[in-house]
């Protein structure tokens, strides 16, 4: 009798971009991993070699792209498998970094389990419906930080998340404005030494000061950290339709919205619609479809998930995605409350999310290190490769 075994598993189609970062996650699973791995492809898309020699060969159909050949072969795997076994799906921008990362088999739960996102359905719903909302929001954005440009021509946003000073900084800030009542005394001392005491230097920790004359943050040895654009704020909203929220320093359109925060309920209309499913609440936490582990047990829930994501890709009201319809799945089996993966299986690394950090002798956090991650795999959705921030800087050192 063949003893049952734990098996990691990929898929990856065409574009030289996803086989170099397939390529990357397999040198760090097989450092870390004991268990076995295998490739789903289809060798006749792929220009480049897949440096492993556990690969099996699927034919996908002519019509699809290849990003779409892709999800049909990740929503497919089960029928590419010997359910002799168990297996674990990883995304190929999904980094192992710990000898941990086999402990993963043992947080299945019938008939699937996946992980959480970082983001709730309502705020995933413009990435997964051709909307508009997602595209509007990214306008009223840039006209934000365009008159923030025209304003204060030394702020720039691309190279504030690229310094990892500033970045730091920056989830500072962040955390003490997202959470007023708590930080009480800090911004009482904020406001209490900027506003009324006539000194040119407000110090807001070991590490950062404030220059209240040129408007500018500095580290210990005087170096710029960041501007402070608080000083523009009054001549943002008087030359936009953006006004600020006093407290909290976020900004609003003139319907009241957060422009930095991306949400609708045009996913939810649309599963109600076409599956007569009602997701409730509409801030669900859905699942990310980048970790999952799954078995004979999961074929009924695998069948639909790809029956109803190859269904959709002749829908234009929805994206070329797969995360939208499992959304749809899960309710429909009734798993919305359904044991998900420990983050630490799959952390997810937002580079665009400074409070999201890493820091040697301390680890992981999602928030500015008020709480300490120690993860097994690490998700780098965006920004795979970037030298210059400190998740990946760790994530070489490993090697």
């Amino acid at each position: 009798m063949i003893k049952e075994k734990n098996i990691f598993i990929y898929t990856v189609c065409g574009d030289n971009i996803h086989i170099d970062t397939l390529n990357i996650s397999l040198q760090y699973l097989k450092h870390f991993s004991k268990n076995e791995i295998i490739v789903v492809t289809d060798k006749s898309r792929n220009n480049k070699q897949i440096d492993h020699d556990n690969i099996i060969d699927i034919k996908t159909p002519t019509e699809f792209d290849n990003h779409q050949a892709s999800i049909y072969l990740k929503t497919s795997l089960h029928k590419y498998v010997d359910f002799k076994h168990n297996y674990c799906y990883l995304d190929s921008d999904v980094i192992a970094i710990n000898r941990e990362v086999d402990d993963i088999f043992n947080y299945y739960n019938s008939p699937i389990t996946f992980a959480k996102d970082h983001c709730k359905l309502n705020e995933f719903s413009p990435f997964a419906i051709n909307c508009g909302c997602k595209e509007d929001r990214e306008k009223e954005r840039k006209s934000f930080f365009s008159a923030l440009k025209e304003i204060n021509n030394s702020y720039d946003i691309e190279k504030l998340f690229a310094n990892e000073n500033s970045r730091e900084l920056f989830s500072t800030l962040y955390n003490i404005r997202q959470r007023p009542f708590y930080n009480i005394f800090k911004i009482s001392k904020y406001f209490f030494q900027k506003v009324l005491l006539p000194f040119r230097y407000y110090k807001l920790n070991n590490k950062y000061i404030l220059d209240k004359k040129d408007k500018v943050w500095l580290d210990t040895h005087h170096n710029i950290v960041m501007h402070d654009i608080q000083g523009s704020f009054k001549e943002i909203e008087e030359n936009t339709n953006f006004h600020i929220h006093k407290l909290k320093k976020t900004w609003h359109n003139k319907r009241g919205e957060n422009i930095f925060k991306m949400e609708c309920l045009h996913l939810h209309e649309e599963i109600n619609e076409k599956y007569n499913i009602s997701i409730q609440p509409k801030n669900w936490q859905h699942w990310n479809g980048g970790v999952f582990l799954f078995n004979e047990n999961s074929i009924d829930f695998m069948n639909n998930w790809h029956k109803w994501t190859i269904e959709n890709f002749q829908d234009p009201k929805w994206k070329i995605r797969d995360q939208g319809t499992l959304a749809a799945t899960v309710w429909k089996f009734k798993l919305q409350n359904h044991k998900t993966l420990p983050s630490e299986y799959n952390f997810l690394a937002d580079f665009y999310k400074p409070q999201i950090s890493y820091k040697e002798g301390l680890g992981f956090t999602l928030d500015n290190f008020r709480t300490i991650f120690h993860p097994k795999f690490i998700h780098i959705y965006h920004h795979f490769g970037d030298k210059d921030w400190n998740i990946w800087k760790h994530v070489e050192s490993l090697k």
